[in-house]
């Protein structure tokens, strides 16, 4: 497990060889760049990387659950009206940007809508004058009590 290169070089003092002898990698890291220095021999710093790098090493090729995998708790399934609420939401959305980028001569957005969204909702939705369109949002909101 030694280096040569490091154990041959004369610019490194032999006490200091044999003090990072254990950890090579960590004086001459990725770009030859030293490290932060190791823990020194029997320190609990020392004996917990040990441990952990003895328990990943365990693991290395066996099946089973690894740190950012999944989400720990899988998020709930939205309501019908947060569905419905968020696939409007992204075609109005995208409708701007579409239009945006039509008179920027800029490329459009990647459709995430559904056709049925493209193509009914948003027309309606901006035919329908803003007094309506504030009175349906007061209406459905969940604030209560607000004035205009």
């Amino acid at each position: 497990m030694s280096n040569p290169r490091l154990l041959g070089s004369e610019t490194i003092p032999r006490s200091v060889q044999e003090y990072f002898g254990h950890d090579k990698v960590s004086l001459f890291g990725t770009g030859g760049m030293p490290a932060a220095p190791p823990a020194p021999p029997g320190s609990p710093a020392r004996r917990q990387g040990e441990a952990a790098l003895a328990d990943a090493l365990s693991k290395v090729g066996k099946p089973g659950p690894r740190i950012g995998a999944r989400p720990v708790v899988t998020p709930p399934k939205p309501s019908l009206v947060a569905g419905m609420r968020k696939r409007g939401e992204r075609a109005l959305f995208e409708a701007s940007m579409r239009e945006f980028s039509r008179r920027r001569v800029a490329r459009g957005p990647h459709a995430g809508a559904g056709l049925v969204w493209r193509r009914v909702f948003v027309p309606v939705y901006r035919a329908i004058p803003w007094t309506i369109k504030r009175r349906m949002v007061s209406i459905t909101s969940g604030v209560r009590g607000w004035r205009r």
